[in-house]
């Protein structure tokens, strides 16, 4: 089984540093370009499922990335990051989530790892699957599948591949 994992195309609050967690903003021209451009490169391979993050520009990174039905789950949303979405990036924001009210990384951990356990067991016959999500989510899955933290996010529309046995 092949698990390939796809990070959404920009969106304006990527391009102003912005922390957006949950808030449901679409991707813009440069995001549409990007997701046209890994389009091409993933046009060969035939992808048996497809899940996106409910959010709109997951939704619509996927749509263009492929043709298939979309599978929506919720578990892999992105981290909410309670108040501080829609402000500005700050450092040492992982030491202040009672005061911003932002999800627990325990948290995030259990639903991902819930997705994946499903994901895995539900459909391990088929041969490649695809993921469009967000960046907090693909650095679990990193620690999921390569069992290390990973603290370097994905670039918009950067794609990674896990093979299952």
């Amino acid at each position: 089984m092949n698990i390939y994992v796809l990070r959404h195309g920009q969106t304006d609050y990527n391009e102003q540093g912005k922390f957006q967690g949950q808030i449901d903003i679409p991707i813009n021209k440069k995001g549409i370009e990007q997701a046209k451009k890994t389009a091409k490169e993933l046009s060969n391979i035939k992808f048996d499922l497809v899940f996106s993050s409910p959010l709109k520009r997951a939704m619509q990174t996927a749509k263009i990335v492929t043709n298939s039905k979309i599978i929506v789950d919720n578990r892999i949303i992105e981290r909410s990051f309670g108040k501080l979405e829609g402000k500005y990036s700050i450092e040492n924001y992982e030491s202040r989530v009672k005061e911003f009210q932002i999800e627990t990384l325990d948290t995030l951990q259990e639903r991902v790892y819930s997705f994946l356990d499903d994901l895995i067991l539900k459909y391990r016959n088929n041969s490649n699957i695809l993921i469009v999500t967000h960046a907090c989510i693909i650095l679990m899955m990193d620690k999921y599948f390569l069992n290390e933290n990973t603290n370097e996010a994905p670039k918009n529309v950067e794609y990674k591949k896990y093979f299952i046995e």
